[in-house]
């Protein structure tokens, strides 16, 4: 109606608008236009600051929910997507009227990736707040993302300590995801990423990992 709107259309866009003002302190975040959105809400930047300039470290991406229901791929098409997208992805899962925010890892599709061929859907299913796990899966097709590697308020990213932390805790899995998309983009079947972890904590040096490798490549893998 002219004059007029949903009162429910700006819903999803004040989660947008808390997730960009968080993940700027960062670095860079753009949001995608609506009408231009096709899987990922937020693009950013992770950077350091040199001197008086700032310099962009790692690249990577955001899906927005409102909440901690599954982030669900309903075809091969969609997984494909999902799989080969070029940056390190992280589901966020932002809570309003707590202005509290969980970032959780995507590890599982490179999981998928490395058990050939690619499952006809996928579920992405978030955990609560604690000690993290590698990869839990149901019949190939539904994962839990365990724990979130981030879990904090909006007033916890004004101290400089804590905002510090987060930042080095969102380097170390940008990197794992840097990795496993290298494997992907050369087409080596294999994953990886830490068998434990812990939110709002990088893993320590004595870390153990958990691998999984296809040595056989499959021609039905496309």
């Amino acid at each position: 109606m002219p004059g007029s709107t949903s009162a429910n259309f700006h819903e999803g866009s004040r989660s947008e608008y808390l997730a960009q003002y968080v993940f700027a302190s960062f670095g860079t975040a753009v949001a995608v236009p609506h009408q231009e959105d096709t899987g990922l809400d937020i693009y950013c930047t992770l950077t350091e600051r040199l001197g008086q300039q700032i310099w962009p470290q790692a690249y990577f991406s955001v899906q927005l929910k409102r909440n901690a229901t599954a982030w669900t791929f309903p075809n091969h098409q969609s997984v494909k997507w999902l799989i080969e997208h070029p940056l390190p992805i992280f589901l966020c899962v932002v809570n309003k009227a707590a202005l509290e925010l969980r970032v959780y890892h995507t590890c599982p599709r490179f999981y998928a990736w490395s058990l050939p061929p690619l499952p006809e859907k996928l579920e992405l299913t978030p955990g609560v707040v604690g000690e993290g796990k590698c990869v839990q899966w149901e019949g190939g097709t539904s994962y839990s993302l365990s724990a979130p590697i981030l879990a904090f308020t909006v007033s916890d990213i004004h101290k400089e300590d804590f905002r510090e932390e987060v930042r080095e805790v969102l380097k170390f899995w940008i990197g794992i995801e840097k990795q496993n998309l290298r494997r992907v983009k050369n087409r080596i079947f294999q994953f990886s990423m830490p068998a434990e972890y812990k939110t709002n904590s990088k893993p320590g040096p004595q870390l153990t990992w958990l691998a999984q490798t296809l040595w056989t490549r499959s021609s039905e893998h496309q």
